[in-house]
């Protein structure tokens, strides 16, 4: 295909396309505008889950020589959909697709709604107009839905109409267009490459000593090259595709010398690059972490090579970058990246691309990766061997649930194979909830829901073994699969998979007063299981003696005033922060309850520096001079359920003179957060940015440490008490 770039929408009909495209004769054959009619309906267009509708074409409302088409239900209650589809098998270039045309409708049910939709196959990506929900009558209008072409994972486009329901709709002067203005130029310049990608062309890998430490190589060159090298960047290259041809001839490489004549050919494959530029130097005090070349100098290779790299890794960063961009405002940063989502999981350079991709974006834009545990280029030799190793749904998954947990992160969402993991921990769960309470597993709260799930229980019963397994050893065999900051966040965020089976019962041993007992808990489809509050929550309750207490989870902007009207008088006002925040509270009660303005966060970003380097940010203020702020008594309360943006608000409310934390460590994970495209359709995230007390100590993995720490007790959660709210009531009440 002939890419034609234009300043403008270019509008086009498929039938039409001999100026735009070198495949003149294969367009032809398509009818995107539905005016070739055959056997009473538009040649080439089928129709798919259709039962129920009835497809006619009519003469055009306002061209006499076109026609329109209309499609209505034939039933009185009618909860199908009629659908008229039309695939393309083209994989068109350019930046966006739309497809748009008009629609009428007449009397379609309120359930129901008509439309149109664009589709990249295979699974690609999908768009429709279900959020419009157009039903009713209405008289013709434009509409239109497109999407962000990704040329190297498409094979084929379809484009339907639809109603959705009990109705009529007519469709009129449907069209394509293709938005060419801003499509960087990839992928590969080399056409005949488009057989990788699908296919990495990479079979077995012998995993010797010496194929490992040539693969981790690769995968840092390849790193350096793809976030540093101006050809690159600028999108000329498709990196994905140059690892895929480059692998095969370096493991066929015998010795040293031929690898690395083969790592400097390949580098200037790529094409030559400026020196370095004299850059404004940055002051030391202001470097948040420092751009980290030191797996440069521990390459077996000779000076010749290493030189090349550091002057690479040197060059100042272009814009636009064809993997790189950063997040207006926060900065912090967004990852363009293919995501495969139909390669077969037995690809063995798909997997290796996910660990060579995953490790170069936490090495260059995680600005916590030197609080790592593990040093960072010896994950890289650990991991390659069980990516390879990796072939089943199961072993990909725990796979990489272990690459994430090594950086430390409690915001590595993981998005695998399926939600829940099912595969690696199982499909099925209980109703109840449990978390670790002075170091037992506890049952906290029973199910509520039709299944009663779990009513042989108790709330405060103590489960010691799990299908025949302590639970101190299911804590050694599962905390590996978890990403977590620190301690606290672990042991949250550990239950989960603890009660998770493939059987229909799972088998409890509990301590309940000293006594042990053997339960059979039936189980659920975990994505079934909804937990409900057995209570409706309040954002604002008043409690007794003058305190105000505030669940940050419920309160809502629009409470902001009833909160200012109900602080008068108060003795005190509570916060709870045990949750994530539904408002930015720290905004809403600027000019409320902080007496002055004083700062409270530093941040660390990359933007506009070398990938590597991050640099603080001038401090951040809260709080507004007040002098008739709330005079009463602060408290706030946290636990292991604080994160984020509840850890970031608490260290703004912190710096209220007189404001007292009462509660256990936080998650310890603050910062916008970044996701990262992987292939077969995963993806995971870091936190993106560096957040620090105005000293510049660590937030990340410290989290909030409180200024008088309670834990809940055993005893407590028996007698439904809240020990930590009790204690911040207590402070209050004693001042």
């Amino acid at each position: 295909m002939r890419k034609v770039i234009l300043p403008f929408l270019l509008t086009f009909v498929l039938a039409v396309f001999l100026s735009v495209f070198t495949y003149a004769q294969q367009i032809k054959s398509y009818n995107v505008d539905q005016q070739i009619i055959k056997n009473g309906l538009p040649a080439a267009w089928f129709l798919a889950e259709s039962s129920g509708y009835s497809f006619t074409v009519e003469r055009h409302s306002k061209y006499a020589d076109k026609t329109q088409l209309k499609i209505s239900s034939v039933r009185d209650s009618n909860g199908y959909s009629g659908i008229l589809m039309l695939n393309i098998p083209e994989n068109l270039e350019g930046k966006e697709i739309a497809f748009e045309g008009k629609i009428k409708t007449e009397n379609i049910a309120p359930d129901g709604f008509a439309g149109l939709f664009l589709q990249l196959k295979p699974k690609v990506d999908f768009e429709n107009m279900e959020s419009l929900k157009l039903n009713g009558t209405h008289d013709w209008e434009t509409f239109g839905v497109k999407l962000k072409l990704k040329p190297k994972e498409t094979r084929s486009i379809a484009i339907g109409t639809y109603i959705v329901g009990k109705g009529t709709a007519w469709f009129a002067d449907l069209s394509l267009k293709i938005d060419y203005t801003k499509a960087l130029q990839y992928p590969s310049i080399n056409k005949t490459d488009t057989i990788y990608n699908f296919n990495s062309q990479l079979k077995e890998i012998s995993l010797t000593t010496d194929n490992i430490a040539k693969l981790a190589h690769t995968a840092q060159i390849w790193g350096i090259l793809k976030y540093f090298h101006p050809a690159v960047t600028s999108g000329k290259w498709d990196m994905d595709t140059e690892l895929f041809k480059f692998i095969p001839s370096l493991l066929a490489s015998k010795d040293q010398s031929t690898t690395e004549h083969l790592l400097q050919e390949w580098i200037q494959h790529f094409g030559p690059f400026q020196p370095t530029v004299e850059r404004s130097t940055i002051a030391e005090e202001k470097i948040a972490a420092a751009a980290n070349d030191a797996w440069i100098d521990k390459l077996p290779y000779s000076n010749k090579l290493k030189e090349k790299l550091i002057a690479l890794s040197h060059v100042l960063p272009v814009a636009p970058n064809r993997y790189i961009n950063y997040f207006e405002g926060a900065g912090n940063p967004q990852f363009y990246e293919y995501s495969y989502k139909t390669v077969p999981l037995s690809d063995i350079g798909f997997r290796l691309l996910g660990l060579f991709r995953y490790w170069n974006a936490v090495h260059y834009f995680n600005p916590n990766q030197k609080l790592s545990a593990q040093p960072w280029d010896q994950v890289l030799t650990d991991f390659i061997p069980l990516f390879v190793g990796a072939t089943t749904k199961a072993s990909l998954d725990g796979t990489y649930l272990k690459l994430f947990s090594k950086i430390n992160d409690t915001h590595a969402f993981p998005n695998l194979s399926d939600y829940y993991h099912k595969d690696l921990f199982g499909p099925r769960a209980v109703g109840f909830k449990t978390n670790f309470i002075q170091n037992q597993l506890v049952v906290t709260e029973l199910s509520d829901d039709q299944f009663k799930t779990g009513q042989e229980l108790r709330v405060g019963d103590i489960i010691i073994e799990i299908a025949g397994k302590p639970v101190s050893g299911m804590i050694d065999s599962l905390k590996q699969y978890v990403a977590a900051s620190n301690e606290s966040a672990l042991m949250r965020d550990l239950p989960s998979r603890m009660l998770r089976t493939a059987d229909s019962l799972l088998c409890l041993k509990v301590r309940r007063e000293g006594r042990e007992s053997v339960f059979y808990i039936p189980t659920r489809a975990i994505e079934s299981i909804k937990y409900t509050d057995t209570k409706p929550k309040l954002a604002i309750r008043k409690l007794k003696d003058g305190i105000l207490l505030v669940d940050i989870g419920v309160f809502k902007d629009s409470d902001t005033q009833r909160l200012k009207d109900s602080l008068q008088g108060q003795r005190g006002l509570i916060l709870d922060y045990r949750n994530y925040p539904s408002a930015s509270m720290h905004d809403e009660l600027r000019d409320m309850i902080f007496p002055s303005e004083k700062d409270f966060v530093i941040f660390s970003k990359s933007k506009g520096m070398r990938p590597g380097l991050f640099k603080y940010t001038d401090p951040v203020k809260a709080g507004a001079v007040n002098p008739n702020a709330f005079s009463g008594k602060v408290v706030i309360l946290v636990n292991e359920r604080a994160q984020s943006a509840s850890e970031f608000q608490v260290m703004a409310f912190r710096t209220i003179p007189g404001s007292i934390v009462v509660g256990s460590q936080t998650a310890g994970a603050d910062g916008n957060i970044s996701w990262l495209p992987l292939p077969l359709g995963y993806s995971t995230a870091f936190s993106g940015i560096g957040v620090y007390y105005p000293d510049k100590s660590e937030t990340q993995g410290i989290g909030i440490v409180p200024d008088n720490i309670v834990y809940p007790t055993i005893e407590g959660i028996r007698k439904h008490q809240d020990e930590v709210l009790q204690a911040g009531i207590d402070l209050i009440l004693k001042q």
